[in-house]
C-alpha cells in the first residue's frame, strides 16, 4: 500500500462529515482524507470499485485507493476539478441563495416527497440543472452500502462561467457499517443491516431508491468474484451479502 508523508500545509478542509472531524489534504492533483471512526478508506475503496462493474461511466463517481498517511490509514482520489471550476454543495449554494441551513428546512417538510421537490426545484431554478438522474445513482448506490452519511454537503455540482454540471459521487467512507454507532456484532448481519439510517430525505434507502428508480445496473457474478478475492473484512462481508441478498440489482 502506498504510504505518503503530507505535513499540515496540505490541509484544505477538517472538517467534512455531519459525524464529527475528518482531515483533508490536497497535494499534486490529489485529494486525501486520513481514516476517522472507523475504516473509511477502505470502503471508499470497495465503494468506487463495485461501480466499476456497473454501467457507469467513468466521469459519474470518483474512484479512490487505499493509502497510509502520515502512519495512519486513509484514502486518496485524484482531484476531478477543471481549471476554472468550482465544487459547490447543495447545502452550500442554498446557503449563499438564502441564507438558511438547507438541513434545517428540510426538516420542516412533513414527508420524503416534498424535501425531495423542495430541493429538485431550488437546484432547477438556481442552476438550471436537473439532479433526478444524478439523485437516483447516489441512492441506487447508497442503498447498496448502506450509507449512513449523505447529507446534503455530500450532493453537489461544479460551476465555472459556462455553467454547471453535476459532482461525480463522491464521500462514501460511512457505509457497509464501518463507524456505525448502532452495529452490534452480537446480532447477525440481517439485524445490524435493518437498523441503519438513511440520509438525506429519508431515514429509509429503500424509500428514497423507489422514489428515483434504479440509477444503473451492476454485474454481479463479475462483482461478487472480485470481492472474493480482497482481503478479508467486516466491509467486504456486508457488501457482499447486500450484493446477494437485495434482488433487484
Amino acid at each position: 500500500m502506498l504510504r505518503i508523508e503530507l505535513d499540515n500545509n496540505y490541509i484544505i478542509q477538517d472538517s467534512g462529515t455531519s459525524e464529527g472531524t475528518q482531515i483533508k489534504y490536497r497535494k499534486n492533483g490529489y485529494w486525501y482524507k486520513i481514516d476517522r471512526d472507523g475504516k473509511e478508506g477502505l470502503v471508499e475503496y470497495l465503494a468506487s470499485k463495485l461501480l466499476s462493474y456497473s454501467d457507469l461511466e467513468k466521469k459519474d463517481y470518483i474512484e479512490y485507493e487505499q493509502v497510509i498517511i502520515n502512519g495512519k490509514s486513509g484514502c486518496r482520489s485524484a482531484d476531478y476539478l477543471k481549471d476554472g471550476e468550482s465544487f459547490i454543495t447543495i447545502y452550500r449554494l442554498y446557503y449563499n441563495e438564502f441564507g438558511k441551513n438547507l438541513a434545517e428546512v428540510l426538516a420542516r417538510f412533513d414527508s420524503m416527497e416534498e424535501r425531495i421537490e423542495h430541493t429538485l426545484s431550488f437546484v432547477k431554478k438556481t442552476t438550471g440543472l436537473d439532479m433526478r438522474d444524478y439523485l437516483a445513482k447516489i441512492f441506487t448506490l447508497d442503498r447498496i452500502i448502506l450509507n449512513e452519511d449523505r447529507h446534503v454537503n455530500n450532493l453537489a455540482i461544479i460551476g465555472d462561467d459556462n455553467g454547471y454540471r453535476v459532482a461525480p459521487i463522491f464521500d462514501n467512507g460511512r457505509s457497509l457499517l464501518t463507524a456505525n454507532v448502532s452495529v452490534n456484532w452480537n446480532f447477525d448481519m440481517k439485524e445490524n443491516v435493518r437498523r441503519v439510517v438513511a440520509k438525506p430525505f429519508s431515514g429509509s434507502h429503500e424509500s428514497m431508491y423507489k422514489y428515483f428508480g434504479k440509477g444503473f445496473n451492476i454485474d454481479i457474478t463479475k462483482a461478487l468474484e472480485w470481492l472474493k478475492k480482497e482481503k478479508e473484512s467486516k466491509e467486504r462481508d456486508v457488501l457482499i451479502y447486500q450484493l446477494t441478498h437485495l434482488s433487484d440489482l
